[in-house]
């Protein structure tokens, strides 16, 4: 299981005593000094939670007078869930190549007498959706998270209300939920392990998000961590590197990534690994502009398996994902938790993934 950080612990804890109702509508909560005090945590850390609790809308805060718990209650789950449907929802209306959930989730209700509902955060906020689901009558929620720690007081409602849930491709923070997810570790350290035994040396890992902000990049990151780790490989310039491409903000696009090529080729790497496969096309397109020809001046490795990295020029080298059988372990799960809770551990089920060699990696 991932390690919960410090501020979480302190968001959980506040967000039970809300719900139980322990804490009022209008209760002052705490100080940040108190919080720092009670938990031992700096106050920096007390300043976070407080600050994801209001992000959460439970609480608000006062300038000079402290913080206080909202008057508007958190929505309950209704005693009775007779729709025989399973919500799905999705960060994306279109699925744009990355992988067929829906085929998946449907030949396994197929076998049920539930339906599938799909709806997208793409034009409604994810947590307006969250918010909705909770007080509809569907039986139980696939739910694709944007982020691991994104509105997370609306989802530990979820498991304060024992509502059926099941998240497909990320974990989220802190809340004991299933999950449905590919072996990124392992494909991780697949990729990795491909570019060195093509006598690869120096080798970069590049994301599009915050490796903290993903369960499925992280898991992504130590892979190919470990892959160097095991072969003697680690290098600290490219660690350097690639740990400012870890934690950035990325807000500036397409500079973004002439930046990571033009360090590339500075520092000698011969290799790189893709959080997934558009951040690689992406790179081996503006490396075309640029001058430069993937394998010829690196090599890159995606994640995925997307329909478009079997037609882009040079075809891409990537980690193949079975969405479908995630799609449909995610529904069988569900069933079962909706049906047989009790029988139903609260574990990660990790599908298996696949390289896919094609031309992007060269052998040095």
């Amino acid at each position: 299981m991932e390690q919960i950080p410090l501020y979480q612990h302190i968001v959980n804890a506040l967000t039970a005593r809300i719900e139980s109702g322990e804490l009022q509508a209008g209760d002052q909560l705490p100080t940040e000094a108190e919080i720092s005090k009670e938990y031992n945590v700096s106050r920096i850390t007390s300043k976070r939670a407080l600050t994801e609790l209001e992000n959460a809308k439970l609480i608000h805060r006062v300038q000079g007078k402290g913080s206080f718990v909202n008057a508007a209650k958190a929505p309950h789950r209704p005693v009775s869930r007779t729709s025989k449907e399973i919500l799905l929802i999705l960060p994306f209306s279109h699925n744009p190549g990355l992988g067929d959930y829906e085929k998946g989730i449907n030949e396994y209700l197929a076998t049920t007498d539930y339906t599938l509902n799909i709806q997208s955060n793409t034009i409604v906020s994810q947590r307006k959706l969250l918010e909705s689901a909770l007080q509809s009558t569907n039986s139980g929620l696939i739910f694709y998270p944007v982020s691991s720690i994104s509105d997370l007081g609306i989802l530990y409602q979820y498991h304060l209300a024992k509502y059926p849930l099941v998240t497909m491709d990320k974990c989220i923070e802190g809340i004991p939920f299933l999950s449905v997810v590919s072996d990124n570790f392992g494909g991780g350290y697949q990729a990795s392990k491909h570019l060195i035994e093509n006598n690869h040396k120096k080798i970069a890992f590049i994301s599009s998000l915050k490796v903290e902000n993903s369960s499925s990049i992280r898991e992504r990151y130590f892979g190919y961590l470990k892959a160097l780790y095991d072969h003697s490989l680690i290098d600290y310039s490219v660690s350097d590197l690639t740990d400012r491409y870890l934690t950035h903000d990325n807000d500036n696009g397409r500079e973004y990534y002439i930046q990571f090529i033009q360090s590339v080729m500075a520092q000698g790497i011969t290799g790189i690994v893709a959080e997934n496969d558009l951040i690689a096309i992406e790179i081996i397109q503006i490396a075309k502009e640029l001058g430069l020809f993937v394998p010829d001046d690196f090599s890159v490795v995606g994640f995925d398996n997307i329909h478009l990295a079997g037609f882009v020029e040079p075809k891409l080298t990537t980690i193949s994902q079975d969405f479908g059988r995630m799609g449909y372990q995610a529904a069988q799960s569900l069933v079962t938790l909706i049906e047989s809770p009790k029988d139903q551990p609260l574990e990660h089920v990790v599908i298996p993934v696949q390289l896919i060699e094609r031309q992007t990696v060269k052998k040095l």
